[in-house]
């Protein structure tokens, strides 16, 4: 039997993993990058070694490192988690060569299933239908572009390694082809280490099916049962649920049976997850994850079984725990994965310090990866963790996710919670009417740009921020200090003081917020701008305020932090930077002409212009990386380009200037004067 395991991951995965080996009996222990030495799974799991630098590059995919660090734990297992090393064939070998158990398949079936096109023809030769296209993979451009030229469009650029929604981008017409397919290659090579690329037929408006596999490494092979993955944004997976609803029985069981003649072909060992895509009653072959699946929590809430146990027995040679027929499915299981982004921009990924963590008590499961105090840096993926929910049906499960939801919160970053309670309300999903482009399509593209906040929420922040300012171990909290005014018991106007208090802003809306005195019940009067509300704010301990506006009460939850407040309540979550008053404040230099500003902390990958270059509207000028997702820079202006502050290679902070462009209509000024 395993008696120690090493878990060569982080973040949640690292977490979810430690759990099942611990009540097993196994000891455990992880590795860590240098950036990571205060994470959540280092504490989690309690040993951990560490294995280089921020970069996965330097620490999580450094091979020798990890078996190194295997060594000296004294493990006798390794379990590569999600992601990363989980599908690499070289590093599978490394742990049997050091003399250890890999948990997992063997290297052959990871480098057979990690390599889309050889998976892709041994599902043809098994009969199973394929995708058209995709005969050939290519790290050649010119090559790449002839085999879209010979192909009739929609057509899909998909990285030849790897998955999770990586190195992929769809091509409907000649434009932009050249750099479509030289960022989905550099996408592949920093995701994978591979820029190879196929080109397949692009299927319009499918369902994404998937079958999880299990096999014991001899040719004995079973599925359990389905999962349906089709509500993706930008390929990536966003909300899972199991089994797929509305599914004819014949179409459901040939998918499962495909599923297992590849599952037994490859002789797999562990556990394995064969994906398809579905178009009316045909399906297509898509890929082979030959690893543990973020998305398996939902089928162990609708089979019962803990999957993490199921892959160390294998891999301790006690073969499968269960036969086909004793697995059974009972109600319904959804899944939605929590993500540190700014889904009002675009997605871009988010950095920042975690203040505090509020998450939906049991039933619900929640697999988080970080915890309050941790930094999310622009290194790693952006998934915080997921909320699952089990019901009888599959009304009940998305109803209690609904919940679930609306009782989670993050301060300190901002994340998908709003993007995700407003998929969760759509027709569609209610009806079950989902496919792969859905958000995409209906979602992202129809987004309207943010409304400035109600003045409540400006009164809101303001009143918490004052409270928080003004509180001390020693002091009364509505006891004067230098600089603040209109905040003290029994003194003043009863009316909101002419001079504002304090500036707030949401973003690019700021607003000046001033206060009357304070009555002793928490009542008083705030003016924002030139309205006047009457509110009470009242302090419950642990963050939490009862806020009254009219004849309203709201439980809000507040986390002070720096200049920042941030808030959550029936509302949704906000953060607001606020500041004492002060004379010409103006709004952050983003909104000066012609400047560039990084919306995130990132690697810059690729800088596209020159000082001196004309440039047009829209032109990418910087290519910036951030948890391994994209992020063009783009010039604001017709103009030339004057300033450009960063080089290939750099780390840039967030909000950090990039470059200037002078607008066409100066540099014509200067040349007639």
């Amino acid at each position: 039997m395993i008696k120690k395991l090493l878990i060569a991951n982080r973040g949640d995965s690292a977490c979810r993993i430690a759990r099942t080996a611990k009540a097993l009996g196994m000891d455990v222990a992880t590795v860590h990058s240098r950036t990571d030495r205060q994470a959540a799974h280092v504490r989690q799991i309690g040993q951990s070694i560490e294995v280089g630098g921020g970069p996965a590059s330097e620490s999580y995919l450094n091979i020798p490192a990890i078996i190194a660090a295997a060594k000296t734990v004294g493990a006798d297992a390794v379990h590569p988690g999600i992601g990363f090393l989980s599908e690499t064939p070289d590093f599978a070998s490394a742990v049997e060569e050091a003399g250890l158990i890999f948990v997992g398949p063997t290297a052959d079936t990871l480098a057979r299933f990690g390599d889309k096109l050889q998976a892709k023809r041994e599902a043809a030769a098994l009969g199973i239908p394929v995708i058209p296209g995709g005969d050939l993979a290519s790290d050649d451009e010119a090559g790449i572009a002839a085999m879209v030229a010979s192909m009739q469009p929609p057509l899909l650029l998909k990285a030849a390694a790897g998955g999770g929604g990586r190195g992929i981008r769809v091509v409907r017409e000649a434009d932009d082809l050249g750099e479509n397919i030289a960022s989905a290659m550099r996408e592949a090579k920093a995701s994978f280490g591979r820029a190879d690329l196929l080109v397949e037929q692009y299927l319009d408006r499918p369902r994404h099916v998937e079958v999880q596999l299990a096999g014991d490494g001899s040719g004995a092979a079973m599925h359990l049962f389905d999962r349906e993955c089709s509500l993706q944004r930008r390929h990536q997976k966003v909300v899972e649920e199991a089994p797929v609803a509305g599914l004819a029985r014949d179409l459901r069981q040939n998918i499962l049976d495909a599923a297992c003649r590849l599952a037994a072909h490859a002789k797999l060992r562990g556990l394995a997850t064969a994906e398809f895509l579905v178009t009316g009653d045909e399906f297509f072959f898509l890929e082979v994850n030959p690893r543990l699946q973020v998305e398996h929590p939902v089928t162990e809430a609708v089979t019962g079984l803990d999957l993490v146990a199921w892959q160390l027995r294998i891999a301790d040679g006690a073969g499968l725990p269960l036969s086909q027929d004793q697995i059974v499915i009972r109600g319904h299981a959804m899944q939605a994965r929590l993500y540190a982004e700014d889904s009002a921009n675009g997605f871009a990924p988010a950095t920042g310090m975690v203040r505090r963590i509020d998450l939906p008590k049991p039933p619900v499961r929640a697999d988080m990866g970080v915890g309050a105090g941790e930094e999310i840096g622009p290194f790693y993926d952006c998934m915080l963790g997921k909320i699952i929910c089990h019901g009888d049906d599959r009304s009940a499960a998305l109803g209690q996710l609904r919940a679930a939801l609306a009782e989670t919160a993050v301060f300190g970053v901002p994340t998908n919670l709003a993007f995700l309670t407003d998929l969760l309300a759509r027709d569609e999903v209610a009806d079950g009417r989902m496919d792969t482009a859905l958000i995409d399509r209906e979602v992202t593209a129809n987004q309207s740009a943010a409304e400035r906040p109600a003045d409540e929420l400006f009164a809101l922040a303001g009143a918490v921020a004052m409270l928080h300012y003004r509180s001390g171990p020693d002091s009364d909290p509505w006891q004067g200090r230098d600089g603040f005014t209109n905040w003290r018991l029994g003194q003043g106007q009863v009316r909101a003081s002419h001079a504002p208090s304090l500036q707030v802003g949401f973003d690019a809306e700021s607003g000046d917020v001033a206060f009357s005195p304070v009555t002793q019940n928490g009542g008083m009067s705030v003016r924002v701008e030139q309205n006047t509300l009457a509110m009470t704010l009242v302090a419950l301990g642990d963050d939490a305020y009862s806020v009254t506006f009219g004849d309203e009460v709201q439980i809000v939850r507040a986390v002070c932090a720096d200049d920042m407040v941030h808030l959550h309540a029936a509302f949704g979550t906000a953060a607001a930077r606020v500041s004492l008053y002060a004379d010409g404040w103006q709004a952050d230099a983003a909104a000066v002409e012609g400047r560039v500003l990084a919306p995130v902390m990132g690697n810059v990958t690729k800088v596209l212009a020159a000082v001196g270059d004309h440039v047009k509207t829209g032109d990418v000028l910087v290519v910036q990386e951030s948890m391994k997702m994209e992020i063009r820079l783009t010039a604001p202006c017709d103009g030339v380009l004057a300033a450009l502050t960063c080089a290939e290679g750099d780390m840039v902070e967030r909000h950090a200037f990039i470059a200037e462009v002078e607008p066409l209509d100066i540099q014509e000024e200067g040349s007639n004067t």
